[in-house]
């Protein structure tokens, strides 16, 4: 913004010559007389000043023996003067210049820093809820009763701060510790699912279950109840309990399938975004069956993000057939399904038990019995002590 307003008062480059052209530095300093990117050489100073304070040097200076010349004049003083026979460029920019103006009481971008468990777009999510968004006049925000909404608000954070630079809103957060498991309660871990236990790696409770039994969902496998030398103790059970259960898995495939095949053909449609507006810069609209992907380029001024972006939604046009399958090929695309669904469903090794395949109303339906270990061990509180501190 001090730009913006040194363009418009206007400003010079000037070159002082003198023996003792550093006085200069001193008298400027003294009468209050800013100059900017000062570059020395020999006994040569090379600095910007603006127009109006340069009209006050030659008074200063006079008798000094220094010499100040101009080396460059800028700004829209001096470009007005320019193009003074052609009004529409410097009626241009003084508009462009007064939509800057007007734009820098806005906020351009909102941005967040600090966070790590919590993702940017939760927390501008919430801004949002706030009232708090790219757009919105400056003037509109109180960050200290921003700051004190948003945690009340978000109990994951324990700090949080609004600051406003130029049309740039960062919001800085503080993740408040996650609080650690209980291990104060006395518990009891049971099996999750039906099963034959294969590892048992306990580190606190009393095991109930040895390798190679055969356990069902609900019953205990490690109890929070200990028999001690001085007594009874109530603890905490943890550990994990592996068994080998068995899961099926089903999926279907038709003898006659549509599927969609590119063509071909492409086609890309571009989109302008000025505050959340969508700006279509074409005609018309896409009837015909297409794949789209969408891409976003923030545009930038002088290196910072400005509240527009442009969006390039990318068509490639397909169209219908219908793919016919022979009992083989489409015992092979079920063997493809199922792939697919194991890997959605069992994170480990597994095994296979058994399968069939079913006729169904124009295709076929494979059903597979795995067998796959896994971690059966969860979490229960004992009930009893539930009930004494009811």
């Amino acid at each position: 913004m001090l730009f913006i307003y040194r363009f418009r008062r206007g400003f010079l480059r000037i070159e002082i010559r003198g023996d003792i052209a550093e006085a200069l530095l001193n008298i400027c300093a003294k009468n209050g007389i800013p100059l900017w990117s000062i570059r020395r050489r020999g006994s040569v100073i090379r600095s910007f000043i603006s127009v109006s304070d340069f009209r006050r040097l030659p008074a200063l200076v006079a008798g000094s023996g220094l010499r100040v010349h101009i080396l460059a004049r800028y700004g829209l003083p001096f470009f007005t003067e320019r193009y003074k026979e052609r009004l529409g460029i410097p009626v241009g920019a003084a508009l462009f210049f007064a939509f800057l103006s007007f734009m820098s009481g806005f906020v351009w971008s909102v941005g967040v820093e600090g966070n790590s468990a919590i993702s940017k777009n939760e927390l501008l999510a919430e801004c949002r809820d706030l009232g708090i968004y790219e757009g919105m006049r400056k003037s509109d925000i109180s960050p200290a009763g921003a700051k004190l909404q948003l945690l009340l608000r978000d109990n994951r954070l324990s700090w949080c701060a609004f600051n406003i630079e130029g049309c740039y809103l960062t919001v800085d957060v503080t993740e408040a510790k996650r609080k650690e498991e209980d291990n104060s309660v006395p518990t009891n871990l049971k099996a999750a699912a039906d099963g034959i236990i294969k590892r048992i790696d306990v580190t606190s409770g009393n095991c109930i279950v040895k390798v190679g039994d055969t356990v069902a969902k609900g019953d205990i496998l490690v109890s929070g109840i200990e028999e001690r030398a001085d007594g009874t103790k109530f603890v905490h059970s943890a550990g994990r309990v592996t068994a080998v259960i068995e899961r099926e898995i089903t999926v279907t495939a038709k003898y006659k399938q549509k599927t969609a095949v590119l063509t071909g053909k492409k086609k890309t449609k571009r989109v302008l975004s000025v505050f959340g507006l969508k700006i279509p810069l074409y005609l018309g609209s896409e009837s015909k069956p297409y794949r789209a992907s969408t891409h976003k380029k923030v545009l930038k001024l002088f290196g910072r993000e400005l509240p527009a972006a442009l969006y390039e939604k990318r068509f490639e046009f397909t169209e219908e057939t219908e793919k016919n399958f022979d009992r083989t090929s489409l015992e092979a695309e079920l063997e493809r399904l199922f792939s697919e669904q194991v890997k959605l469903e069992i994170s480990g090794d597994f095994s296979v038990k058994n399968r069939e395949i079913d006729e169904i109303k124009g295709g076929l339906r494979l059903k597979t019995a795995v067998l796959a270990e896994e971690n059966i061990a969860t979490q229960d509180i004992m009930l009893f002590l539930s009930l004494i501190h009811m």
